[in-house]
């Protein structure tokens, strides 16, 4: 019985998510956005000694011209402006595409068009949907919970956050909001209402404010906001508003980014607070806060590396620049520039956060499991 409804959830999750791509795969179309095709022929015409000015046939398998074929660059990205750049990518026969469409005739046909990109998104959610089956499958229930969070914290991020912001709202304020209430939420789903969630709740919080409030008075002094000219020019101009606060938008990076490792570091001390303690009830606050300490100094240097690593691997092209930087002049003058010391202080503010939940959480969730067990006691001699 157990094994069927677990089946039954799984065959849920598959469909749900089936039909949400569905939808996606087929909302585009003329007027909406790219055009989707299917590359059936590379022409012989171009550049004979570079493939990189040939034509390709892509034949259109949506919308309202699904069947026409139109002939387009063989250039991925845009147009092509400069005949010495071969910086971009190329189609191969059976690759499915998007076209955009400059210009129609009279008929209503394809008069000018280019290919925007190679289409990807049919993969990215198969193994969206593959993490998702794994996630359920060996996880069980944690695993279902685990996926229900990840839905309400993408929700609040791409539903509630980034269009708040885009509004003009300001980053620090709705990016803190946001990550309490996803403290709150996300906690209490996985763990339940009890003392050792409660325990994570503080020092996750606690942890991630002091995150945040070493951002604000690191950036009061050093200045930067982690975009180059053209990328703040970009979201200007694709967002339609002039009046983005760069360094707010940065601060909500920054504390986005900790969330996850902070809150992974309180939940699994406050947990091994609450297994200590019923493991050995006769423990005091003390012995069990120092048990506690060991177990999050164990846990502190991998944690910090994974913060670290996963700002290094979100950001290798800086590493490049700074390496790049080494060979032509100081390694003062490289960390100076501003999209390196911004990826520095996101690195270096999340790991001190990470850092101070530890003690945090170790002592709220050692007072409040000693708390509980005396009031347990208490009730159960009074029924005695």
């Amino acid at each position: 019985m157990k094994t069927g409804k677990n089946i039954s959830i799984i065959l849920i999750f598959i469909l749900l998510f089936s039909g949400v791509f569905s939808v996606k795969a087929a909302s585009g179309g003329d007027n909406n956005g790219p055009i989707h095709g299917k590359v059936v022929k590379i022409e012989s015409q171009g550049d004979k000694n570079s493939q990189r000015f040939s034509n390709v046939d892509v034949k259109i398998i949506s919308g309202r011209l699904k069947g026409k074929t139109v002939t387009v660059q063989n250039f991925v990205g845009g147009k092509i402006k400069d005949e010495n750049s071969s910086t971009q990518s190329f189609v191969k026969v059976g690759d499915e595409v998007l076209i955009n469409v400059d210009k129609y005739d009279k008929n209503g046909n394809v008069e000018k068009a280019y290919i925007y990109e190679i289409v990807r998104y049919k993969y990215l959610y198969k193994l969206g949907i593959f993490f998702i089956l794994l996630l359920i499958i060996i996880g069980g229930k944690k695993g279902l919970k685990s996926v229900i969070t990840l839905a309400i914290t993408g929700i609040m991020v791409l539903k509630i956050l980034i269009p708040l912001v885009i509004q003009g709202f300001n980053p620090v304020i709705v990016s803190s909001v946001i990550c309490m209430l996803a403290i709150v939420i996300n906690l209490v789903i996985i763990g339940g209402k009890n003392e050792k969630t409660l325990a994570a709740i503080i020092g996750t919080s606690g942890g991630v404010l002091i995150a945040g409030a070493i951002t604000i008075f690191s950036n009061s002094i050093i200045r930067v906001n982690g975009l180059t000219d053209d990328q703040m020019q970009s979201i200007i101009y694709t967002a339609q508003n002039s009046n983005f606060d760069f360094q707010g938008l940065l601060f909500a990076g920054i504390i986005m980014g900790a969330l996850g490792a902070v809150m992974d570091v309180s939940i699994s001390i406050a947990s091994s607070v609450k297994e200590i303690e019923e493991a050995k009830p006769d423990i005091t606050v003390k012995e069990l806060m120092k048990s506690g300490m060991n177990v999050g100094k164990d846990i502190m240097g991998t944690m910090a590396n994974t913060l670290i690593l996963a700002y290094v691997g979100g950001a290798m092209y800086i590493m490049i620049m700074v390496s790049s930087y080494s060979y032509s002049t100081s390694i003062t003058t490289a960390v100076d520039q501003d999209v390196i010391a911004s990826e520095i202080l996101k690195a270096l503010a999340g790991s001190i956060g990470l850092i101070f939940a530890i003690p945090i959480t170790t002592a709220v969730a050692a007072l409040l499991v000693k708390r509980y067990r005396e009031k347990m006691q208490g009730i159960s001699e009074a029924e005695k």
